[in-house]
């Protein structure tokens, strides 16, 4: 456990009395052993971050004691929400302490959430300022220029728009400014037209402070990088090449992380081979490329793109398990018998040469008996059908264990060469694609308990217990919407929820109770400290199997590589348990990060393809309530919004109890019900479309 963990784990079960933070670090150090300097350092390090806060002038608490929460200020208009992975906190203007949008702030909560009802609280301290690199729209106003953030209903003066050519409308990247004491904006770079083909991509990623381009430092070292592997290191690596191992991947895909490889042995049972690229033989601790990666923690999908958490010369090239070519790569291989228990396991440096580069499609048309494909890929049919029945027997267990399979198809928009949309397709998980889900989950689990019995630190997935009032409110929503299951105990277990997913399964109201529940459910994230994984009912569980595009996984291959050189010093040190503790908390953020930017840019083109329609009706499913109105989730996944003024048959209030919007005159309309709506608005920018009721259906 290192010093700050140590130091934060006594405030959070002691009061220590101390006049300021010198006099705090001096009993503390006393108390524990460590050095004053290693211990004020410690303290200024939590105060920075917001770990501890001086309530009174000679008197500091633990965050956490004072009920403090720790997020990031999303501005409105007169109000914001400061962002949390337990829930959104609403804060008035007037408690706003001066943040502005992407401050990191400490909030206190002053009035718990409600049913339909988000917290409310107000900001006591602003620990990191976020005026920089920010997005928004040129006005012209009397002839002079201004920018108005996106989102947000402020305009600013811009200091120097005799520097850039500007026009109204253009969006722009610009720096909040104190110039004589007034506020403006300094242009950074230009944008343009968000109906110039590919500005609007671009938009988003500068809004979301995408890091888009590597720096020249990172190239460099990435281009220096053989793209073949050289005889030395292959040096003490099992010679894995003769052996039947393949990649399962989707048609597009570049950065081939897994290979896998199959057997059915005399007794019944099975031997699985999961490959990983073996990326920390590459990407050394520290170096520019590990920072970067560090700094990006995961690579960003979206359309037919990708901003690779590694350059092209690994993600693509020497890392990437592709077809016929020498790679080096960590493998475990399990036993796994016929109910799905890995009865032995090992992990072990590999060097393998894939036989077949393979797309879901192609796998999911031999298995369903396609004669030309199979005929393709006769070596490796019968590995193929073996891999299903393996894949089977695991879902199987997963589902006695209580794992919770949330079914909802994926949206995904289809675009031609400019990049407008001119299709959204619905996705759901076949048989080619939850043979890689299950491999990938048994292989993850495996390592994970590993690691844990070693006692050895670790970056753990982890997904916590759900909130008790959280979950009694979901069964009370389950119970309206015909879900008559009840549970009388005081903590839900994934059984519990199972139940309701099968109670549900081909009904109406199917997807919106899988969407209620998922939004009942804390978040998954990574974390120090094995906890579980609720939604898949396991006791251990880590990201292993990604270390291309994911920096928990290349940071628990590095770990891995020490302990398999036997450097158990290093492994156990506590630099070592800083550095996991540090790369759990930046891969949480950056994965948040990379979902928003992923959701931003396929909701903007949704509603861009759906703009054509303004005028036509739809069929859909209400999908929420709120006071706003009614939040109306179209057949081809696109949602948006019937405002309470587009109920023009009556008068409606909403009842956040039975999430709700009803008439006095007896009229109603219910989260579940399928609707018909008229399109009256698509705002691209905004992300949203506007609806009107037509009628409710039978």
């Amino acid at each position: 456990m290192d010093n700050y963990t140590k130091i934060l784990n006594l405030l959070e079960k002691n009061f220590v009395k101390h006049k300021n933070l010198q006099d705090l670090a001096s009993k503390v150090s006393s108390m524990l052993g460590i050095s004053f300097e290693d211990c004020f350092s410690a303290l200024k390090e939590m105060e920075e971050k917001g770990d501890i806060f001086p309530y009174t002038k000679s008197r500091y608490a633990t965050a956490k004691m004072l009920g403090l929460v720790k997020g990031k200020v999303s501005l409105k208009d007169k109000f914001a929400f400061v962002l949390n992975d337990n829930g959104d906190i609403y804060v008035s203007g007037k408690n706003l302490l001066g943040s502005f949008d992407g401050d990191i702030v400490l909030c206190k909560v002053t009035s718990p959430a409600t049913q339909g009802k988000r917290r409310e609280g107000k900001v006591v301290k602003i620990l990191k300022r976020e005026n920089k690199g920010l997005t928004g729209e040129i006005r012209c106003i009397n002839s002079r220029f201004y920018v108005m953030p996106d989102g947000k209903n402020t305009e600013f003066l811009i200091k120097n728009s005799a520097d850039f050519e500007i026009k109204g409308g253009d969006k722009v990247v610009f720096d909040i400014v104190t110039s004589s004491s007034k506020v403006l904006a300094q242009i950074r770079e230009v944008i343009g037209s968000i109906f110039v083909p590919g500005n609007d991509i671009k938009w988003l990623l500068k809004q979301y402070k995408v890091r888009e381009h590597f720096p020249e430092g990172v190239l460099e070292q990435a281009r220096a990088i053989p793209q073949e592997v050289p005889d030395e290191k292959l040096k003490n690596r099992r010679d894995l090449t003769s052996e039947m191992i393949f990649t399962i991947d989707g048609e597009d895909a570049k950065d081939l992380d897994d290979g896998v490889s199959i057997q059915k042995n005399s007794d019944g049972t099975f031997t699985l081979g999961v490959h990983i690229a073996d990326v920390g033989e590459y990407v050394t601790l520290s170096s520019p490329l590990d920072e970067e990666a560090f700094e990006r923690g995961t690579s960003i999908y979206f359309l037919d793109k990708v901003i690779p958490m590694l350059p092209k010369e690994l993600s693509n090239g020497i890392c990437s398990l592709n077809e016929n070519v020498l790679r080096l790569a960590l493998s475990v291989v399990m036993k796994i018998d016929k109910n799905g228990d890995v009865l032995s396991s090992e992990i072990f440096e590999s060097v393998i040469k894939s036989k077949h580069r393979l797309s879901y499609n192609q796998v999911l048309k031999v298995l369903n008996g396609d004669k030309k494909e199979t005929e393709k890929l006769l070596d490796i049919k019968d590995d193929l059908f073996c891999m299903l029945e393996l894949s089977q027997i695991l879902s199987q267990k997963r589902e006695s264990l209580g794992a919770l399979d949330f079914d909802l198809p994926e949206g995904e928009v289809l675009v031609d060469e400019k990049g407008k949309p001119v299709e959204i397709v619905k996705r759901k998980a076949d048989k080619a694609t939850k043979i890689i889900e299950t491999f990938m989950v048994v292989a993850n689990e495996t390592v994970a308990k590993k690691f844990d019995t070693l006692k050895i630190p670790f970056v753990y997935r982890v997904h916590e217990k759900p909130d008790p009032d959280k979950m009694a409110n979901f069964f009370s929503i389950a119970h309206l919407l015909g879900v008559n299951i009840k549970t009388s105990k005081k903590d839900v277990c994934p059984k519990d929820l199972q139940e309701v997913l099968h109670a549900v399964n081909g009904q109406n109201a199917e997807e919106v109770i899988n969407m209620i529940m998922l939004r009942s459910l804390k978040k998954a994230k990574y974390f120090d400290t094995c906890l579980g994984h609720f939604g898949m009912a396991l006791e251990h569980y880590c990201h292993f199997t990604s270390p291309i595009r994911r920096y928990p996984d290349l940071t628990i291959h590095r770990i891995i590589k020490e302990y398999l050189h036997g450097n158990n010093s290093f492994v156990k040190s506590e630099k070592m348990a800083h550095f996991v503790t540090q790369a759990s908390e930046k891969s949480s953020i950056q994965e948040k990060l990379s979902e928003d930017v992923e959701r931003a840019i396929t909701d903007y083109k949704k509603c861009e393809y759906m703009a054509q329609f303004v005028g036509k009706t739809f069929d859909g499913i209400i999908s929420g309530a709120s006071n706003r109105g009614l939040y109306v989730e179209l057949e081809n996944t696109c949602e948006g919004l019937v405002p309470v003024a587009n109920l023009k048959d009556d008068f409606y209030f909403f009842d956040e109890n039975t999430l709700t919007l009803s008439s006095n005159s007896g009229k109603f309309y219910r989260v579940g019900e399928k609707v018909q709506v008229l399109l009256v608005s698509s705002s691209p920018e905004n992300r949203s479309l506007t609806f009107e009721m037509v009628k409710k259906i039978k």
